[in-house]
């Protein structure tokens, strides 16, 4: 059995599924196990009482010492489980932690490989996804060892109270009575640290980023040239004391809560103890079992004031935790968006905009508005316009990114809507500015765009070729283990590129992806200029084969496109090549002569 996040409100009896799909025999083992030690520990309070009462014959009446030796050696059994079935607990407990970290790992990257982007998007989801997220494998060993707790201690109570009851009754009723009041004290402290958590979260989210900016490698440079530790560290600080505060005082509550029922609990035991005295003085009880249901009153007294209390308030958190749980898993997903792109690949001729407005989830800002253009296969488009004009959201709807536009978006004469998430991948490959940089090496780097080629013939040739498209092919030759070097700092023997290098990399990798359509988004924003300038000169040979979507702020690549849309409030305001817009003496005109001299 195999655990599987379901879209569902998640309740009480999740706290046994959920453990038994992740390893069904540790959780019949464990429940074995405390059924038991439960057992075994109502069974000690008659084989303690038998084994008084038997010494006391043997010692006034002179009977034999056969029957003491026997319940004897139930005494000693009953102790000696109840101290060995911890250890035993402990392994069946470990071994399901393990097996929780990988099914429920396995099953929220899942998960999270399909959400659509507008979840990714909210701060609210985002801080539900790191509480849902973080050592889930804890919250699955709570969820079972705590309720198997309960029910341990279920057993025992009723075992204890059915003996007292037995003997007399008037004192079981209650020592019944007892219990529930501090029950439901520990459920609602339990309910009220889970919150408390819940409200932390935000502020660890945020001192956690900052301890990376104030420790990263990342920003190092920035670090020692602007001098702004002491700056981000107070902040850190202030972030760190508000979560510790908020944690602090929920922790206070619960253990008040235990301590004064813990308290309270005694006082009654003791006068219940002393209560018991007084039908043994008038032999209504033996002393053995006197003895025996005082002993079981004070472990009745610990269990319900200590270890009952904290069971039931973990069980409350864990409780909050599969609300949390029930959100997460009906975030709304990406159809496909886990799925492989098609190893066939996609037959591209064609791509309308037809009147498409779009607004972002909880705006009302439409950042497209009615815009309208066509791609054609094996021509070259950019891209630009002023910051918010709409660039980047028309290739986040071109991927599947967000699918709640009005108009059409036509891809081969078909709605983009209608396409399934493996054709939609199949489709398109890119190079963004916020690139990823994997600690691999060089070659690993680059065949990232090849995982699903069906075609794996002539790679060697192909990395070559792609490695000196975009003129790193000199630089990886020089390398102690060429295209083998791995790169960054996870690796032994690993190197660090430059910026420029890294995004030069990214390229190749989009480059060798059989994917017909190549999107490159601010893809040399990492170049000087002139450096851009050239890396474009070979505009042809790195677009072999493809049709491509510029995006760039500057426009020294853009004169090599066939077609330049030029966005203003969210429509295309013009369009045409770089030599037709110039004469026009427009938006891009203006845009253009302000950077030309980058560019000489």
């Amino acid at each position: 059995m195999q655990f599987q996040l379901k879209k569902k409100t998640y309740d009480w009896k999740d706290f046994f599924i959920i453990p038994f799909m992740c390893d069904a025999f540790s959780t019949i083992a464990l429940g074995i196990q405390k059924v038991l030690t439960a057992l075994t520990a109502v069974f000690q309070v008659v084989v303690l009482s038998n084994f008084i009462n038997t010494c006391k014959l043997a010692l006034d009446v002179g009977e034999s010492w056969k029957q003491t030796i026997i319940w004897f050696g139930f005494l000693v059994i009953c102790v000696g489980w109840r101290r060995i079935s911890f250890v035993v607990g402990k392994i069946f407990i470990n071994r399901l932690r393990v097996s929780a970290a990988v099914q429920t790992g396995a099953a929220f990257i899942d998960k999270l490989s399909r959400l659509h982007y507008s979840e990714i998007e909210s701060e609210q989801n985002l801080n539900l996804i790191k509480r849902v997220c973080k050592n889930p494998e804890n919250q699955v060993r709570l969820m079972l060892q705590r309720s198997l707790n309960v029910v341990l201690y279920i057993i025992r109570i009723t075992g204890v109270l059915y003996i007292i009851f037995l003997n007399v009754w008037w004192i079981g009723i209650i020592t019944a009575l007892m219990c529930i009041p501090l029950i439901l004290i520990s459920l609602k402290g339990g309910e009220r640290n889970y919150k408390s958590k819940k409200n932390a979260t935000e502020y660890e989210r945020r001192y956690q980023y900052l301890g990376e900016v104030l420790s990263g490698y990342a920003s190092v440079n920035e670090r020692t040239l602007f001098g702004f530790s002491d700056i981000i560290s107070e902040e850190w600080k202030r972030e760190y004391e508000e979560a510790r505060k908020i944690k602090l005082r929920a922790n206070r509550l619960m253990v008040q809560s235990v301590r004064g029922g813990s308290a309270i609990v005694t006082f009654f035991s003791l006068v219940i103890s002393v209560m018991l005295l007084f039908p043994a003085a008038q032999g209504s009880i033996s002393i053995g079992m006197c003895v025996a249901l005082i002993s079981g009153m004070y472990d009745l007294a610990n269990m319900v004031g200590v270890e009952l209390a904290k069971a039931v308030s973990q069980l409350s958190q864990c409780k909050e935790y599969l609300k949390d749980l029930s959100e997460f898993s009906k975030l709304k997903e990406y159809d496909g968006g886990d799925s492989l792109p098609l190893t066939e690949g996609f037959t591209f001729e064609r791509i309308e905009f037809r009147s498409v407005t779009f607004s972002y989830p909880g705006t009302d800002v439409p950042i497209l508005n009615n815009c309208s253009f066509t791609i054609t296969k094996g021509n070259h488009y950019a891209f630009v316009g002023a910051n918010g004009a709409g660039k980047t959201t028309i290739i986040k709807l071109l991927t599947g990114a967000y699918d709640n536009y009005d108009g059409e978006i036509l891809v081969n004469g078909k709605e983009l809507r209608l396409y399934l998430g493996a054709e939609i991948k199949a489709l398109f490959c890119g190079v963004y500015q916020d690139f990823a940089k994997y600690a691999i090496s060089v070659e690993d780097n680059i065949l990232l765009g090849t995982m699903t080629t069906k075609n794996k013939e002539n790679l060697a040739e192909k990395l070559t070729f792609v490695l000196e498209q975009v003129g790193l092919l000199e630089y990886v030759q020089k390398l102690p283990m060429g295209v083998k070097t791995p790169l960054g700092k996870v690796l032994e023997g690993g190197i660090e590129l430059s910026g420029g290098q890294w995004q030069r990399l990214s390229m190749a990798r989009a480059i060798i992806s059989s994917a017909p359509v190549l999107i490159l988004d601010e893809p040399t924003a990492a170049l000087d200029p002139l450096n851009e300038s050239k890396l474009y000169q070979e505009f042809a040979e790195i677009c072999q084969g493809k049709t491509s979507l510029f995006i760039s702020h500057r426009l020294g690549s853009t004169k090599l496109a066939s077609t330049i849309f030029v966005l203003k409030d969210g429509y295309v305001a013009e369009e045409g090549s770089h030599e037709a817009l110039m004469q026009i003496g427009g938006s891009y005109a203006h845009m253009y002569n302000m950077q030309r001299s980058w560019y000489k």
